[in-house]
């Protein structure tokens, strides 16, 4: 009898661990099939490769470029630009304030032929996540623009510092390029709000890629520090296949927008 009931409660026991873990595997299950995704669209023109971030996270990767094995990456260039060739990295040597990691950095500031460097640059930023974990929004700003900083270290956003190449859907006064440069050119843009990463297709001038640009729609858009080495990207696809957009060339950009899943 004794032996009986010993068995008996361990089969009890057994069934009760049994459907504890079928419990927790099937909580596992809804959390994941519950858990958000973050789609970034591909799209493109004739002229133009067209990334939209608008419902994606973001962080701006700091002394170490994300690896393409990294497998919520879904894009990744580079951002700000870089002030000196250096063989080490400091927040000091990319340009103008950025977020990176939800915490503000200073960079460095510089006019540029004798134009204001609150004049000739602007900010990209992220809000971060709400306390619900909801993306919050995305905007460029033109400085000064502490409190939009402040926002986006209080929820863990991110931003970065670049030149204008529209504003207000013209094209901006002061060229960052010579208008007949043949070149890749890619810039961080904003229409009807929406955000969108664009790049030409193959080489161009730079005032046809800018026509490009407005013939889309784009309202505002930002540079993207471009150019032989400081271009190396990469774009990761719907089916998981990393794309290489442009081959690495060195070792001196010091950050990168990174557009995840």
């Amino acid at each position: 009898m004794k032996k009986t009931l010993i068995r008996t409660l361990a089969c009890i026991a057994g069934a009760a661990i049994i459907a504890a873990i079928g419990r927790a595997f099937n909580n596992d299950n809804t959390n994941m099939s519950n858990q958000l995704t973050y789609p970034m669209n591909v799209d493109s023109t004739e002229l133009l490769n067209i990334y939209d971030i608008t419902d994606c996270p973001m962080d701006l990767a700091c002394g170490q470029m994300p690896d393409t094995t990294q497998e919520n990456v879904l894009l990744c260039a580079a951002a700000a630009f870089t002030g000196q060739c250096l063989d080490h990295f400091e927040h000091s040597n990319i340009l103008g304030p950025h977020i990176s990691g939800g915490i503000l950095y200073e960079g460095h500031l510089e006019d540029k032929d004798g134009i204001p460097f609150a004049e000739r640059y602007a900010l990209f930023v992220w809000d971060g996540k709400d306390l619900n974990g909801r993306l919050l929004g995305k905007k460029i700003c033109s400085f000064p623009c502490e409190e939009v900083l402040d926002s986006a270290v209080e929820h863990g956003g991110m931003a970065f510092t670049q030149h204008w190449v529209i504003k207000n859907g013209a094209i901006y006064a002061y060229k960052i390029q010579p208008m007949d440069r043949v070149e890749h050119f890619r810039s961080l843009c904003q229409k009807e709000g929406r955000f969108y990463v664009m790049a030409n297709r193959e080489e161009m001038a730079y005032q046809n890629y800018l026509q490009a640009l407005l013939d889309v729609g784009v309202e505002q858009a930002l540079y993207m520090d471009m150019g032989a080495g400081w271009n190396h990207s990469f774009y990761r696809d719907e089916d998981g296949q990393v794309h290489i957009l442009h081959p690495k060339g060195h070792d001196y950009p010091t950050n990168w927008i990174v557009v995840m899943r």
